[in-house]
C-alpha cells in the first residue's frame, strides 16, 4: 500500500496541516526497526529504486505497513502497526473494563416516610 502522496509532492492533500503531513510521510530510510518513545515502531526502510506511480516517482519511504487479509476482508485500506508500550496496555485495560454507557435515575415519592436509598436509584 502506498501513501498519498502528500507533502511537497501534493501540498493540497487532506492530510496536510501547516505544510506538514499529519501521517509523517515520507518516512526516513532506516537500517533496522527501532521503537520510539511512544511505543510505536520505526520500521526498517531500505533505500530502494523509485517506482513511477501516476505522476510521481515514489520509493520505499511511502510504503504503508498493512495486512492484505484484513484489507480484503473489510474491503478497505487498513494500516497495521505494532504498538508495544505500557501506555497501550493501560489504554486497552481501561477500554475493556470501562463498562457500558449508563445514567443514574432517581425516583422519589414525596408522600413516603419510609425511604430506601438503594432502591430509589436505578442504573439504566
Amino acid at each position: 500500500m502506498i501513501d498519498g502522496p502528500c507533502g511537497t509532492l501534493n501540498p493540497n492533500s487532506p492530510y496536510m496541516r501547516e505544510g506538514v503531513c499529519t501521517k509523517q510521510y515520507p518516512k526516513e530510510f532506516r537500517e533496522k526497526t527501532e521503537e520510539n518513545i511512544n511505543g510505536y515502531p520505526m520500521y526498517q526502510r531500505k533505500c530502494t529504486e523509485s517506482v513511477r506511480v501516476g505522476r510521481h516517482d515514489l520509493d520505499n519511504r511511502w510504503v504503508v505497513p498493512y495486512n492484505p487479509w484484513l484489507s480484503k476482508k473489510f474491503n478497505a485500506p487498513i494500516n497495521v502497526e505494532v504498538c508495544a508500550s505500557i501506555k497501550s496496555v493501560k489504554y486497552l485495560y481501561k477500554y475493556v473494563y470501562k463498562g457500558h454507557d449508563a445514567a443514574s435515575i432517581r425516583f422519589e415519592n414525596e408522600n413516603t416516610l419510609d425511604h430506601d436509598e438503594i432502591l430509589s436509584f436505578l442504573d439504566g
